[in-house]
């Protein structure tokens, strides 16, 4: 989902993106305030100011996000753990770090960052608008104040013990220091956000059909997300430890289907029609250089009267859409890059600069099949293979 997101550029040297639902959460905040919180605190007010006052505290309040989501980032790297992205979406944020907190110390104080954060920006706010009461017109204090209680009551959520929440970070660094066994406290934390998802999206339903407030889809919504991702950190943990130190160039493809980038759509689509299966191929230099990759459905995406003057590098894509990797990554670094999609993309793994193979979805995929079967996967073919006809 987070590959459509919307690049906002480096804040604190991390790249943040957002999500295209954060435009949905923005103006359903600000329909809550202009049509309900803010008539209430400031009565009389013009239509229009409920609605400029109710953007601009819809707007703080994704600010408050990205705060409390740049606090994990910061002290993250200060323990040697490098963040990839910050992404905003529907229900929040997300801070995704390459690889584990060394420490049950360093696991606990990056995931106490986040609430602290969002309960100083909440105790500031609502601080605030009580010092403002009566200096300033009710307008503004009351968005002042709803900003502040939004806060407080996020760092009270994201304390809930249970994955991926803070508060299951948390009981993750503690029973990890208790126990010494950082599997097991993960695979605690994760069955306690899939309690926790199952309460929230029951209370959702209670909600939405018995009492009929709309509010009750929220709840349910938070929950099946709760339940879907405490689900698959459960289960990617034990898949980690059976990849162990399982490398890149074991379950690669060594010999694709290669596209050179000189040569044009309609020559290429030739070529491919006659040769494999594949639908998604790394595209090369004429040097050998890989210099993204390209699949079936982007040349479809070519005018048919424009594919005979049209190149392949012109249609490809390049740096951040494509994952590029060393023969000697570890796979469990992959799946903290995200999945590739089938169809859709490849990761191109080098070595010594030029290609040395590719890792598609259905490698990941028989890597992980074989790996459940205790079976160690074995790198088969020669290889990549050199595309030398003119065209």
């Amino acid at each position: 989902m987070f590959r459509t997101a919307i690049p906002l550029g480096r804040w604190a040297g991390v790249v943040v993106r957002a999500h295209w639902s954060v435009l949905v959460v923005l103006l359903l905040i600000t329909d809550l305030l202009a049509s309900a919180v803010l008539p209430q605190a400031a009565p009389g007010a013009n239509t229009t100011w409920y609605w400029i006052t109710g953007g601009l505290t819809a707007a703080g309040f994704l600010a408050s996000l990205l705060l409390h989501e740049l606090s994990h980032a910061v002290v993250a790297r200060h323990h040697g753990v490098e963040v990839r992205r910050i992404t905003l979406w529907m229900l929040g944020g997300a801070a995704e770090l390459e690889g584990d907190p060394p420490t049950p110390k360093a696991d606990l104080r990056i995931a106490v960052a986040g609430p602290l954060a969002s309960l100083l920006i909440g105790g500031t706010a609502l601080g605030g608008a009580i010092l403002a009461a009566g200096a300033l017109p009710a307008l503004p204090v009351g968005g002042l104040a709803w900003l502040g209680v939004s806060n407080l009551l996020l760092a009270v959520f994201n304390l809930l013990p249970g994955a991926p929440l803070d508060g299951g970070r948390i009981l993750r660094a503690v029973i990890w220091w208790r126990r010494g066994d950082r599997a097991r406290a993960g695979a605690i934390a994760d069955r306690s956000g899939q309690v926790l998802g199952a309460a929230l999206a029951m209370a959702g339903f209670v909600q939405l059909l018995f009492l009929g407030q709309f509010m009750g889809l929220w709840l349910v919504l938070l929950g099946w997300f709760l339940i879907f991702a405490a689900q698959a950190e459960f289960t990617a943990g034990p898949l980690r430890e059976r990849l162990g130190t399982l490398r890149v160039g074991d379950i690669m493809n060594a010999s694709p289907v290669v596209a050179p980038g000189w040569w044009t759509v309609d020559a290429f689509a030739e070529y491919a029609a006659r040769t494999g299966r594949d639908r998604v191929f790394p595209v090369l230099s004429f040097d050998g250089v890989p210099l993204g990759i390209v699949s079936l459905g982007d040349l479809v995406k070519v005018p048919a009267d424009a594919r005979r003057a049209t190149r392949v590098i012109d249609v490809a894509r390049k740096d951040r859409e494509v994952t590029v990797v060393g023969v000697d990554t570890e796979v469990t670094a992959l799946m903290d890059r995200g999945f590739p999609r089938a169809g859709r993309d490849l990761v191109l793994v080098t070595r010594a600069g030029g290609l040395a193979g590719v890792v598609g979805a259905d490698d990941l995929a028989r890597a992980f099949e074989l790996t459940a079967l205790d079976h160690r996967p074995r790198l088969a073919g020669g290889p990549v293979s050199k595309v030398t006809t003119d065209h």
